[in-house]
């Protein structure tokens, strides 16, 4: 395993960190709310507020807000995708790190975290990674009757006659789910804020400009209900990107 990359804490200071020792105390299942996870995002974007180039994000973030990215799956319960994300990023196996893995088992958590894929459809990408790992549990949330194809994967088909991020995570929490990351992408980050479902989100500031006039921007979906504000937890730094951490 490669070194880990060091983070330098810029507000509030306090020199440099792994990203295993800055997500230390998070603590995001001890968190959550009767009726439903307590839900974080991850998301990575450019300076002017495009989440993808060219069609995805692999190319945006660097090893650093990959390993930010995978220890906070470290700490899910389940991992919330939407299908447009499968669709562009391709997925696999969630957590395939045998190190990670018996992290999570340490804290009493499966060595697995499901995939959450809603659906409205069963218009899913099924060639995705994801579908192939016979080890990956997901959970695809839909609100029409159909049969989902054979995958290696183990697959459990949940229909729900109103397949909405709120109802998905009630089901969700009735299942012992706590702690939700939503990995995107923008219209699903924007569909919890619109029903006051995100409790933190962690953005990378990728330094790229793109220009790029059909990329989505950071949150789609159109307008909200009442504007989502969030306050600044902490920011920190690797290289030239740029880690923050907000409360919903």
């Amino acid at each position: 395993m490669s070194a880990a990359a060091r983070f330098e804490r810029l507000a509030p200071p306090g020199g440099e960190a792994t990203a295993r020792e800055l997500l230390a105390g998070l603590e995001p299942g001890a968190r959550a709310p009767a009726d439903r996870p307590f839900v974080f995002a991850n998301l990575v974007g450019t300076l002017d507020g495009r989440a993808a180039l060219a069609g995805r994000t692999r190319d945006m973030g660097t090893a650093a807000d990959l390993e930010l990215l995978l220890e906070l799956r470290v700490l899910a319960d389940a991992v919330l995708i939407g299908t447009g994300t499968v669709r562009a990023e391709g997925y696999g196996r969630l957590m395939r790190s045998r190190q990670r893995r018996a992290q999570r088992t340490a804290a009493g958590l499966a060595a697995d975290p499901p995939a959450v894929v809603l659906a409205r459809g069963l218009d899913v990408p099924w060639d995705a990674g994801l579908f192939a790992a016979p080890e990956q549990p997901v959970l695809v949330y839909t609100g029409v009757d159909g049969p989902a194809p054979a995958v290696a994967a183990a697959v459990e088909v949940v229909r729900l006659q109103d397949p909405s991020p709120a109802a998905v995570l009630a089901d969700l929490r009735r299942r012992g789910v706590r702690a939700l990351l939503c990995e995107g992408g923008p219209r699903l980050l924007g569909a919890l804020l619109a029903g006051g479902l995100l409790d933190e989100l962690f953005l990378t500031l990728a330094p790229l400009l793109t220009g790029e006039r059909d990329a989505p921007h950071l949150v789609e979906g159109g307008e909200m209900p009442a504007l989502a504000r969030a306050r600044l937890e902490w920011v920190v730094r690797a290289g030239d990107e740029l880690f923050l951490r907000y409360a919903l």
